[in-house]
């Protein structure tokens, strides 16, 4: 046991002498975790947030029209910032060119109407947001929300459409009442920070273990190291052990300062069943262990060991859904995640965290990762090879 123990930390603190480990272990997840949470914010669950909407209108604040529209605005979720020739600051500070959701709005809309002319609405949207659609079919449903309030007011309260008084609608008897009830659960798809974290650090747990792990064996093996080991004093279950175990550090390492950063800089919370979380975690960092054991072993070159884990590493990510939630993709897809072991890790993570799910509900999944575990370490174990 003694001998399992030295090699394993041996093995560790040789990896992290790499200042590429070091990069990819400790200054990278970090960079990934910002740079694809700020672009995914729009995924899932963050449709309904508060989206801010620059609006130009020189015309009077108390004028019917847009006072309805502005309300069916903030009914969708707008934060209005009204700019015109005297207001062209907002609390002097943004300016309307600041914001990429813009709408300029004609002075005297109510006059216009009134005179049957055409109220000319323009919006103008600038930026990446992946939720853009959704927010200019929200934007429609206020301005055809405003037009057929028009509508039914000249239909059925002409006095009060003279003078546009849309206030009458509101002590309107509805036609249709609406009975609003639980239908379960609820399960917010995360998006951003919440999807990213764990999405990225499952990724390179993996990246980590098929790359520095398998390539340091490879190195080990050319340089004959290997072979000096096999000849000291040290069982070759031991050596192979140790040597998985010591891959096995790497990937654990890499983990706990992924959850460490994921709650300290973006404010991730793994839930109520953190131990779970965690322990899963560490049943994918074992098995990735025992997949870049098997890689070193099985490789020829760095070259070719380097391609295999990156490309290898970027297809079981992105068909896993450790990229966006695998939710909002298409059912075929949503059906290939529950083939691919990143599926099932991120699958039990969106449960535990965010699903409200326990162990029960997850236990298949622990299983699974289990066994494939095992076998990837007991495959190691037998393809392990001292000589190139």
């Amino acid at each position: 046991m003694n001998n399992i123990r030295f090699i394993a930390v041996q093995d560790f603190l040789v990896m992290l002498k790499d200042k590429i480990v070091l990069l990819w272990l400790f200054i990278m997840p970090i960079v990934f975790f910002a740079f694809i949470g700020s672009t995914t914010g729009g995924f899932g669950g963050g449709q309904n947030t508060v989206k801010t909407l620059a609006i130009w209108y020189a015309g009077d604040t108390e004028d019917p029209v847009y006072k309805q529209l502005n309300s069916h605005l903030e009914d969708n979720n707008f934060a209005i910032r009204l700019f015109n020739e005297d207001q062209r600051l907002y609390k002097d500070k943004w300016t309307f060119d600041d914001y990429n959701r813009q709408l300029w709005i004609p002075e005297k809309p109510a006059q216009s109407l009134q005179d049957n002319q055409a109220v000319d609405i323009t919006y103008r949207f600038s930026g990446g947001s992946m939720d853009s659609d959704y927010q200019v079919f929200k934007l429609y449903k206020s301005v055809y929300k405003t037009l057929a309030d028009t509508i039914v007011l000249r239909s059925n309260h002409p006095q009060q459409a003279a003078i546009l008084d849309f206030s009458i609608l509101d002590e309107q008897i509805k036609a249709i009442d609406l009975e609003v009830s639980s239908a379960g659960k609820p399960q917010i798809i995360p998006s951003g920070y919440k999807q990213a974290v764990p999405g990225i650090l499952v990724m390179f747990v993996m990246m980590i273990a098929l790359t520095s792990g398998a390539v340091t064996l490879l190195l080990e093996r050319q340089s004959g190291a290997l072979e000096r080991l096999a000849a000291a004093p040290v069982k070759r279950s031991q050596l192979i052990i140790g040597k998985c175990a010591g891959k096995w550090l790497l990937t654990t390492c890499q983990l706990i300062y992924g959850m460490i950063v994921g709650s300290l800089l973006f404010s991730i919370s793994w839930g109520p069943h953190w131990h779970w979380v965690f322990i899963l975690l560490i049943i994918w960092a074992g098995a990735c262990a025992g997949l870049g054991i098997l890689l070193g072993s099985w490789g020829r070159s760095e070259s070719q060991i380097s391609g295999i884990a990156v490309i290898g590493t970027l297809l079981l990510a992105a068909l896993g859904g450790c990229w966006w939630p695998i939710e909002v993709a298409p059912a075929w897809m949503q059906q290939l995640a529950m083939f691919l072991p990143t599926g099932w890790v991120m699958d039990a993570l969106h449960r535990l965290m965010y699903f409200g799910d326990g162990l029960a509900e997850v236990s298949n999944h622990l299983i699974g990762l289990f066994m494939l575990m095992i076998m990837a370490l007991t495959v190691a174990y037998q393809k392990f090879r001292f000589t190139a």
